[in-house]
């Protein structure tokens, strides 16, 4: 058994005043960051490729100066791989006894004795299981900064992808991929080692295949991405809904996708379903879950309908921003959305820049940020909850704020009175 201070990497958890200190360092650093993001956005066509890469890596390497982490997610990963290199399912609880380094160490940081089942695509299964074997002789600290590498490098790499997926002139091109890979948010979990950097990265190969008019293909690489995080099939449905000639390649991924899928599924049917524990925070179900979860409920579902209708409105219209509405009304539902899922958010909003959802998106992948704070700090009282959950959900606010009087101008919103 290990220590906190002899931990590979230190996972602020259960901190109180001293998390609480720590992480009001990194929400000031990301709030600094924060404005010079806009600013990059803004005169994204100033910029070219290879500046964004440089401003960028520059960040990362900033970021992983940070002598602690707050998620402990990392260590989940690598000892997915280590199950897998052993011939054990990563997809069901390690059995007890194990004397493996590795995985003695993630289960002594999740606290519990154990750790969570992998709810990843068998891609990232396969990645992280190389990972863990090449790094092997290298020790712990290796096996974790490789996986960390991989992600960070994944968001390097939806630069260039983003500039090739994404339609428009050169500042279009240059705007959609600074709106994801220059968040401050994505790139400090990228430099945690989440995953949903890769799984962008593999969605954008596929649409930019697609730009080059192979269509089918690029729709497949799309649904390919669920291997790798689940959220990809979502992508992989819209594409072929709006282009007959992807239907094909996306049905073909899907299927695909979902077939090397069944022990994720097996896994989460058997293993995590009868075990989850609902307990919403920093969301709009954390609002009114301590009052009554099924009202809580009641409350997602109805404003994910009110969200869906309004997108689906304007994607009858022909509006981009109906696919962000759209990711929003999905965003709602979700009871615990993690600082990771923002560049998901950010991925979408780079679809419809200087619109009012897109603004919406940017700002709730900052408030998530507020979730790190029952990990890192302590659990809060029923108050502080709900104060928690209010405060990260209050960008949807702008959804409903009037527009006509607003004279806002910048790299997110634009909406000026006609």
């Amino acid at each position: 058994m290990t220590s906190a201070a002899t931990q590979p990497l230190v996972v602020v958890t259960n901190w109180g005043t001293h998390g609480a200190l720590a992480l009001s360092l990194l929400v000031i650093a990301i709030a600094i960051a924060g404005f010079v993001y806009w600013k990059i956005v803004e005169r994204a066509a100033a910029l070219s490729v290879v500046a964004l890469l440089a401003l960028v890596a520059a960040a990362l390497a900033a970021a992983w100066c940070a002598p602690v982490l707050f998620s402990s997610d990392v260590y989940a990963y690598a000892a997915y791989g280590e199950l897998s290199a052993l011939g054990l399912n990563p997809y069901a609880h390690a059995p007890p006894g194990s004397h493996d380094v590795l995985l003695l160490d993630a289960a002594w940081q999740w606290g519990t004795g154990t750790f969570p089942i992998c709810v990843y695509g068998p891609a990232f299964v396969a990645l992280m299981r190389t990972l863990v074997e090449v790094l092997a002789p290298l020790g712990t600290l290796a096996q974790l900064d490789g996986i960390r590498l991989v992600a960070s490098t994944a968001l390097l790499l939806c630069i260039p992808l983003g500039y090739a997926a994404f339609p428009g002139d050169r500042a279009a091109k240059l705007r959609a991929a600074a709106t994801i890979a220059a968040n401050p948010v994505a790139i400090w979990c990228a430099a945690e080692g989440h995953n949903d950097a890769l799984a962008i990265a593999v969605l954008l190969t596929g649409f930019a295949v697609a730009q080059r008019g192979l269509r089918g293909v690029g729709a497949t690489i799309v649904a390919f991405s669920a291997l790798v995080k689940p959220p990809g099939i979502f992508a992989a449905l819209a594409f072929g809904w709006v282009d007959r000639r992807a239907r094909l390649g996306a049905a073909i991924g899907i299927v695909l996708a979902t077939c090397f899928s069944i022990p994720l599924f097996i896994g989460i049917a058997t293993g995590f379903a009868p075990h989850a524990r609902y307990g919403a925070q920093a969301s709009l179900q954390g609002v009114f879950s301590p009052l009554s979860i099924p009202l809580a409920w009641l409350v997602a579902v109805g404003a994910c309908a009110i969200l869906a209708v309004k997108a689906f409105a304007k994607l009858r219209k022909g509006s981009s921003d109906g696919w962000v509405w759209l990711g929003l009304a999905g965003w709602v539902l979700i009871p615990n959305p993690y600082p990771w899922y923002g560049i998901w958010l950010a991925a979408l909003a780079a679809l419809a820049p200087r619109t009012r959802a897109a603004t919406a998106a940017i700002l709730l992948s900052f408030s998530a940020l507020l979730r790190y704070i029952p990990d890192a700090v302590g659990t809060p009282s029923p108050a502080q909850a709900v104060l928690l959950s209010i405060a990260a959900a209050l960008p949807l606010v702008w959804l409903v704020s009037p527009s006509t009087p607003l004279r806002v101008t910048g790299a997110w919103y634009n909406d000026r009175p006609k």
